[in-house]
């Protein structure tokens, strides 16, 4: 049932089955009007994890027309339709500036929590992550489409931020973010109150020991004895102070570098308040995974959506390091390759987008980083590996290069990736295909020449032709690529491995 999705969150919705899910919790893009890049500062990788900018384009304009033809037959698209009308007019019907984006973030957001409510259960709940860029505006969209009585909290995440750096802001240093929290029928929905230990000045109060070692107070008016262990701690707010956000805790080993990330924990909260184990817990903007991670720590099934491919590496080592889990064995995953078979259907439909994406992928099996556009001619990832000259005796950085093609691959093309790599003063260029390369083309890597490296001698131009071998043995790349040993994959940092309470005992024991 546990179940990853890459691509569009819209259509995946769309497909899936009403009342499906019991609780969403997402973290969708803000209108922050960033651009997210991946984690190199090489001026060659700058790719984009994805964009939080908008503008009122053709594509926004279908979105609003797809609303509106929706809004027909549905009793939900048209009260989201009636929202987004109203938005038009405070907006001015502006298509430029902030005014413009505001208005395409809400066509791209309107549709997807239509769908949202569509496929949550009837006692199902949302929780929806935003900040104050967009809450205001999401918080009548939501009351639109999940309806103003099935409001519950707008939760407030208490940053903690302050830095000396911010202090020179001139107004507010913004210190929260927004969590709004509606259910699908207010009448029947799933919560689990959450309390958190008493202060130890409360604590205090009980200074009386009984004759069974049991502390208690009776100081009250009515003189009744209340006993310390039958209070349940105090009941949470909505305002959460006690999780500390990564600008606070920078250096936490569960930081992956993700540029999004939020702390599991944050919604670890989310998933005990509203779902029980064995239910399934839905993220349709899933990132690096921390719902996911969340839902499994606390035995919920999962689903997990997200758009761009570069996500789901650590999302995919997250869910491994933590819980042991292998795609394709311990949950299902759509749209991501695990076998040749996936790659030819991720590329036989010569979407262009499909095709950046399989590229992204092939070039971080090698541990390199994307570059902006793929398919940009001759120049798809790029890294850096440390030579050491014995003849100088120093070490010097040199750059690796890496092209993807997908189709039958041609001399033309190897002697532009060779032009590139010498372009770039590149020391090894990876020509990455799915069909096999030709003697000749064998030959004019030989031409290309060698590198040295601790007086062993290695080829410039290398092959890699991906095939049901490596998904089979990932590590065999090893024998198929070769490179010095100084050249190391900067590693997804590790999750700390969970431990459910059986395995805690045993390990106690």
């Amino acid at each position: 049932m546990n179940k990853l999705y890459f691509g569009d969150n819209l259509q995946i919705l769309r497909e899936m089955d009403d009342e499906r899910v019991h609780l969403i919790c997402t973290d969708p893009p803000f209108n922050s009007g960033r651009d997210y890049n991946t984690f190199l500062s090489d001026s060659l990788a700058q790719k984009k994890a994805f964009t939080d900018t908008w503008t009122w384009d053709t594509a926004a304009q279908d979105s609003r027309a797809d609303i509106e033809s929706r809004a027909i037959s549905s009793d939900t698209y048209k009260a989201l339709d009636t929202c987004l009308k109203g938005y038009d007019m405070v907006l001015q019907n502006i298509v430029t500036g902030n005014k413009g984006a505001m208005r395409a973030y809400l066509a791209f957001m309107g549709a997807r929590l239509a769908e949202m409510h569509r496929i949550l259960a009837k006692n199902g709940s949302i929780y929806l992550h935003c900040d104050p860029t967009a809450s205001h505006y999401l918080k009548g969209v939501m009351d639109a489409v999940f309806g103003v009585d099935n409001f519950r909290r707008e939760i407030i995440w208490n940053l903690n931020t302050s830095s000396g750096y911010k202090s020179a802001v001139n107004g507010f240093v913004r210190g929260h973010d927004v969590i709004l929290y509606y259910v699908k029928n207010k009448d029947s929905f799933v919560f689990n109150k959450i309390f958190q230990p008493h202060k130890p000045e409360y604590i205090k109060r009980f200074r009386k020991v009984d004759e069974q070692g049991r502390h208690f107070r009776d100081d009250r008016p009515n003189k009744v004895r209340q006993y310390l262990d039958e209070t349940k701690g105090v009941a949470l707010t909505d305002v959460w102070s006690d999780i500390m956000s990564f600008q606070q805790n920078s250096t936490s080993v569960e930081r992956l570098g993700y540029p999004t990330q939020k702390p599991r924990v944050l919604y670890e909260r989310m998933i005990k308040a509203s779902s029980n184990e064995g239910e399934i817990v839905l993220d349709p903007f899933c990132g690096c995974g921390t719902t996911i991670d969340a839902a499994h720590t606390l035995n919920r099934y999962w689903i997990g959506i997200d758009i761009t491919i570069l996500a789901l590496d650590p999302m995919r080592e997250r869910m491994a390091d933590r819980h042991g889990l292998k795609p394709s064995i311990d949950y299902q995953i759509e749209g991501y390759p695990t076998n040749m078979q996936e790659v030819r259907k991720l590329l036989k439909e010569g979407d262009k987008r499909k095709y950046h994406d399989f590229s992204n992928w092939a070039v971080t099996r090698l541990g390199l980083k994307p570059t902006k556009d793929a398919g940009d001619g001759g120049l798809d990832g790029v890294g850096h590996l440390t030579l050491w000259d014995p003849q100088q005796m120093k070490e010097s950085d040199s750059r690796i290069l890496a092209e993807v093609k997908a189709g039958k691959p041609t001399m033309t093309q190897v002697r532009a990736f060779c032009h590139v790599m010498d372009q770039h003063k590149a020391e090894v260029g990876i020509f990455i295909t799915i069909e096999p390369v030709t003697a000749k083309m064998r030959q004019e890597a030989q031409n290309m020449g060698t590198f040295e490296h601790n007086n062993k001698t290695y080829p410039r131009l290398q092959f890699w032709q991906i095939d049901d071998a490596y998904f089979q043995n990932p590590d065999i790349i090893n024998t198929l690529v070769r490179l010095p040993e100084a050249w190391r994959i900067r590693p997804t940092q590790k999750s700390e491995r969970h431990f459910d309470n059986q395995q805690m005992q045993l390990l106690r024991g």
